[in-house]
């Protein structure tokens, strides 16, 4: 995990304020989990994801894994016109 300093990683012009609501707002819906540490002397917090448990076959049409996942481009005309009538046939 990589620090972030100001702006909270996300790309706009966040307070602390903010990147504190955002933070409560992930703890609260149980998203990730935080300690306290120091960095470069000063107190802060390490935020990490909680482990959850994935659902695999939602990514399934039949024998077919979703086009959609996976770091290589997708042709929408080539690639997802059968896996989406393998799903429709699969309900």
């Amino acid at each position: 995990m990589q620090f972030v300093g100001k702006g909270c990683g996300t790309g706009a012009d966040d307070t602390s304020h903010e990147g504190s609501r955002i933070v409560e707002s992930l703890l609260d819906g149980d998203f990730i989990d935080r300690s306290e540490t120091v960095y470069n002397g000063r107190q802060t917090y390490f935020l990490e994801p909680k482990a959850k448990e994935l659902i695999f076959r939602l990514l399934m049409a039949g024998d077919m894994l979703s086009p959609f996942i996976g770091d290589e481009d997708v042709d929408p005309k080539r690639d997802t016109s059968r896996w989406l009538i393998e799903l429709a046939y699969d309900e």
